[in-house]
Parts: C-alpha cells; structure tokens; sequence
C-alpha cells in the first residue's frame, strides 16, 4: 500500500515523458512518503528508457516505477484501468508533458488534502495562462468561461481556469486541468469505460472531477504550479476534436443531469466555434464542430442511460 500513486498516460512522447519523470524525481520533503509510479503506455518504451526512470526515482526516498502496457487505445481508458492497477491513498495524474519545476509542488499537495479530510480533490496551475479583459468577456459571451474562476461556463467548458493565475489563496472548484490533478482514489469509484470517450479524451479531466465531487470538495492550491508544454495539436486531428468535443460536453451534461438551457449553451459554444474555425480556414475542425452540433440535435442518438448515475 502507497500513501500516493503518480499515473502518466503516455504515446510515444520519450523526450516529453524523460522531463517529466525527472523533474518528479527533483521532488523534495517526501521521507515518509510512499510512493508509486505507474507508466499507463499507448506506445511502446525500450527497456533501457525504463530503467533510467528507475535510476531517477531512485533519488526520492520511497519511490518504485511500474510500467503498463495498454492494448485499447485512448486517455479515458488509461486513466480508468489505472484505477485497477495503483494501490495509493491519493491518485496524482500528470500529462506526459508536464514539468514539476517547483521541487515542493507534491509536499504542498499532500499538505492541503492534510488541512481538511473533506476534501476529495487538490489541483494546480499552469503557469502562463491568462486572458485579456476582451478575451474574459467574449469567452462569457460565447459560454466557454465563468466569471468565477472555479466554476464551469453553461455549456460544460472550463475556460474559467485563465482566471486562475490572478488567485492567491485555495479555492474550491468545479474542475481541474487535466495534465496536473489529484483525488483521493476512493473518490473515483464511480468512474467507468464510457464507451463515447474511446476517441479524444476532451473534458476527461472535468467527467473525473464531477464524478470525485460526489465524495467531497475539490480545490485549487494556486501555490502549486507547473510548466505545461503542450504539444500543438495537428490540424489533421482537429475535425476530430471538434466533433469530441460536442458529443463529450453533450453526456457531461447528462452525467450533470442538466436542464436544457445549458443544452442550448452547448449549441451555442460549438456554432461559435465553428464560425472561429472557419475564419481560421481550418475546414477539418468546421467539419467537426458541424457533424458535433448535428449529433446533439440528433433525437436518435444513443443515450446510453446505462451509465448514467442516479
């Protein structure tokens, strides 16, 4: 048994997954930690990369690595067999891409979930996002940010996390960003292989939040900051995001079991999107915003009650 689990889902990205796992193990203050470090792959790893991440962990003073090899594809499903795998108190997920240049960021984790059992959840921030006074109002115009920086926009999207570098003391919060965030691992026993999130994982990181926040309250500690170097995303890859990005908010608000109105913010977020795509010329993104806004008018489409909390 692990006081923590650290769980990177990973495709190919060596050199992102090398920085990151070496900025971990710069981590510092953890002498009565336990910790482990599961390695969830969608790729392929040599050996010899494996045992150098062993070498690394080895700095800290209770740390092991495990490696696992997935056979289906996708981020939901990693995260969810991950579940299965880690034996931690508190599950701490990181994009591959992440870098942890504060050395105190998992001894102030640890510390915040400390000060108040009933908290279910502890997030950090990225450094460098933010948004101009304009850009704050089109984005509460268009349903994609909140004027609160920890509550979700009508439509499900979590625009409101550029407002979480003007914070400066622990907040609660509807959501966390996906490529730093942590729950008590029994919080997510509710989580499932949604079989429409086997495509991109867009809002993964807000399905485990809402489904955490059942078993209590989830916050953001702005003292937790990491460098998040996302990799840009590839136009050929952008019609499907779009359209990912429509039928995953879509059953968020069902799992939500919201009213309609947040149905027709939804409408209104994608068909604002897709104008935004077209002015950008990026046909395939328009493509996936349309087939999306027609997959949410669709009356036929599968509702999967099954999964469906009550």
């Amino acid at each position: 048994m692990h006081d923590l689990s650290i769980v990177i889902p990973t495709r190919n990205r060596i050199s992102d997954l090398t920085l990151c796992i070496e900025s971990i193990g710069r981590q510092t203050e953890l002498e009565d930690v336990s910790i482990e470090l599961l390695i969830v792959d969608d790729g392929e790893i040599e050996e010899k990369v494996l045992e150098y991440f062993r070498r690394v962990l080895g700095r800290l003073p209770q740390a092991e690595l495990r490696y696992y090899r997935k056979t289906k594809p996708g981020v939901w499903l990693s995260r969810y067999e991950a579940l299965g795998l880690i034996d931690g108190e508190i599950l701490l997920s990181f994009d591959d891409d992440a870098e942890l240049d504060d050395p105190l960021y998992i001894r102030r984790m640890l510390d915040t979930y400390a000060s108040d059992p009933s908290i279910a959840g502890v997030g950090g921030i990225a450094k460098g996002l933010s948004s101009s006074r304009s850009g704050k109002l089109l984005g509460r115009l268009t349903c994609q940010m909140s004027a609160s920086p920890g509550r979700l926009s009508a439509s499900t999207l979590a625009g409101s996390l550029l407002l979480w570098g003007e914070t400066e003391n622990i907040f609660e919060t509807d959501f966390f960003h996906g490529c730093n965030m942590s729950f008590r691992t029994s919080a997510l026993q509710d989580m499932k292989p949604y079989p429409w999130m086997t495509s991109y994982a867009v809002a993964d990181d807000i399905y485990m939040c809402h489904l955490a926040s059942r078993y209590g309250k989830l916050v953001i500690n702005p003292e937790m900051k990491i460098m998040h170097h996302e990799s840009p995303s590839s136009r050929d890859k952008a019609g499907r995001v779009a359209r990912a990005t429509a039928v995953n908010h879509y059953y968020l608000l069902n799992l939500r079991k919201a009213p309609v109105k947040n149905y027709a913010a939804l409408l209104w977020t994608l068909t604002y999107l897709t104008g935004k795509a077209t002015l950008k010329r990026n046909f395939n993104a328009v493509s996936g915003y349309a087939s999306g806004i027609l997959f949410v008018l669709n009356p036929r489409k599968d509702k999967y009650r099954e999964f469906m909390l009550d």
